[in-house]
């Protein structure tokens, strides 16, 4: 088993923490994979106030870098193996197109943010280009 990061004194906390980094956040994998419920984890942020806030300070942000990880992975190309009749023919890059444009409207929204263009003529003629964005 891979050394585990020590965010609280209690062992079976910092095992279903760190499993939930490796989950990307995932609370009911991590959980199975820890040998608690998914409740003992909600109960620990209600009764235990160090480990909500390092939960909410150091594990989210982690278990959040994991899946941003894997979207730049998806999103610039993976190799997918090839079968044929049981055996393997060869490989396939895959991309996915959405996950790459979520990226670039996250890292760069103001260049990549949707907008609309709206046109309004008013009684005498002029017209007022308004552009509207996703901030409203």
């Amino acid at each position: 088993m891979a050394k585990l990061y020590r965010f609280t004194n209690e062992k079976k906390k910092n095992v279903f923490l760190n499993n939930l980094i490796s989950c990307g956040g995932n609370i009911g994998r991590a959980a199975a994979k820890s040998g608690i419920t998914r409740q003992t984890h909600y109960n620990w942020l209600k009764e235990d106030a160090r480990y909500a806030a390092v939960y909410e300070n150091d594990v989210r942000p982690q278990a959040i870098s994991v899946l941003e990880d894997e979207a730049q992975r998806r999103a610039t190309g993976f190799e997918e193996d090839v079968y044929y009749k049981g055996q393997k023919v060869g490989t396939v890059t895959k991309y996915s197109d959405k996950l790459m444009e979520i990226l670039l409207k996250a890292n760069a929204p103001e260049k990549y943010r949707e907008r609309s263009e709206v046109k309004n003529v008013d009684s005498n003629g002029a017209t007022t280009m308004v552009w509207e964005d996703d901030d409203g």
